[in-house]
């Protein structure tokens, strides 16, 4: 079965049964099985059918940085680079957007607030409660004049001490604004919470790849600049040794219908440092989750930790096989592209309809014998 076929399979398939399997690397597994997985577990799990080759779309479009022309296209092609993209940028606004319950993390957080400043946190008191707890101590410590940074203490942790320092600053900033207390409060853990949500998307940066040349979606959209850009042909080595960290941080995605509730897991790492296992988490349940409608996409990512990718968010791939020229590539455009892969000693093929069928195929004559290529601007 193909891989829209297995999508197709899974949609039309039970409640029960769509919620509880996936489609990872073009097979239909159960969810709960990928998700006891760790990090180690689920790459071996992956790799066993990992493509030989994938490949990458690009637009071959300029762009104006920092007042200078740049194509980064053309520069991933020559330097054998990658780009690992923010993921806040993608096209699916579900995308390596975890999930943390608002509710849930309003009462965890305000808890650990009261804790701190050694509030009343008895196991059955409510938000409200806690809310009024947290807001009649700090009540009496402005109307004695006193900081109210001082009733957060002075954690040792630096991160602790600055969250609480962020959080109480804020708390003062509203109520100078005419905010009562206890919104005051809750504002304060709201603008926490999305600032939060946001750096959680930030932790790593990645790249995307295909496991075909055709795909007629990926040429016909944005990737490819509607069949006028081109595609790189990657053949991956798992023996290379210089490209060992990127060969352990492929994956594929996890195409599935349901999208998990990770905020009691998540919450933990607000204040310290990420651990791998953290790291993980946040890279199984966002950055590799998709809903089952992109699975016709077969996506591999490269993910790496925002501290461990290069300065300017460019890496070493592996090594260029191929090189696909889109469709509607105009002459000028097609002749640069053909003129590095000269250079490069790197194989390229023009990508052509089929006059048989609905989709893409490679073509069969050499772009500059082409009279299509002759007559192209």
């Amino acid at each position: 079965m193909n891989i829209e076929g297995l999508s197709n399979f899974l949609k039309e398939s039970s409640l029960d049964l769509a919620e509880n399997y996936c489609i990872v690397n073009r097979r239909i597994v159960s969810l709960k099985e990928v998700e006891c997985m760790g990090c180690n577990e689920f790459s071996l799990f992956s790799k066993k059918n990992m493509p030989l080759k994938l490949y990458k779309y690009f637009p071959n479009k300029w762009e104006v940085k920092d007042n200078i022309p740049v194509n980064y296209s053309l520069l991933a092609l020559k330097n054998n680079t990658v780009y690992m993209q923010s993921p806040d940028l993608f096209d699916d606004v579900y995308d390596s957007n975890i999930h943390i319950e608002w509710k849930e993390y309003a009462y965890t957080r305000l808890r650990i607030y009261c804790q701190r400043c050694k509030c009343s946190t008895g196991e059955n008191l409510n938000f409200e409660e806690l809310l009024n707890s947290l807001s009649n101590l700090l009540q009496e410590v402005l109307n004695s004049s006193q900081n109210i940074q001082a009733v957060f203490g002075t954690d040792e942790n630096e991160m602790v001490r600055l969250t609480n320092e962020i959080f109480a600053n804020r708390i003062l900033l509203l109520i100078n604004r005419n905010v009562n207390l206890s919104e005051a409060i809750i504002q304060a853990l709201e603008q926490e919470y999305i600032e939060y949500t946001k750096q959680l998307q930030k932790t790593f940066r990645t790249t995307c790849f295909a496991t075909t040349p055709f795909s007629q979606l990926m040429w016909g959209g944005s990737y490819a600049d509607c069949h006028k850009g081109f595609c790189i042909e990657y053949t991956i080595d798992p023996n290379i040794v210089e490209l060992q960290n990127q060969y352990s941080n492929l994956f594929p995605m996890v195409y599935c219908s349901v999208r998990p509730d990770v905020t009691k897991e998540i919450i933990k790492t607000r204040d310290k440092a990420i651990t791998d296992k953290e790291l993980w988490s946040i890279y199984f349940h966002g950055a590799l989750r998709k809903s089952i409608d992109w699975t016709y996409q077969d996506e591999w990512r490269l993910l790496l930790p925002f501290n461990k990718a290069t300065v300017n968010f460019n890496v070493k791939f592996f090594p260029i096989t191929k090189v696909y020229l889109g469709n509607r590539m105009n002459k000028a455009n097609r002749q640069e592209i053909i003129e590095i892969c000269h250079k490069k000693n790197i194989p390229y093929a023009g990508v052509t309809k089929d006059n048989n069928k609905f989709q893409m195929r490679e073509c069969n004559t050499l772009c500059e014998e082409c009279p299509n290529f002759q007559s192209k601007r």
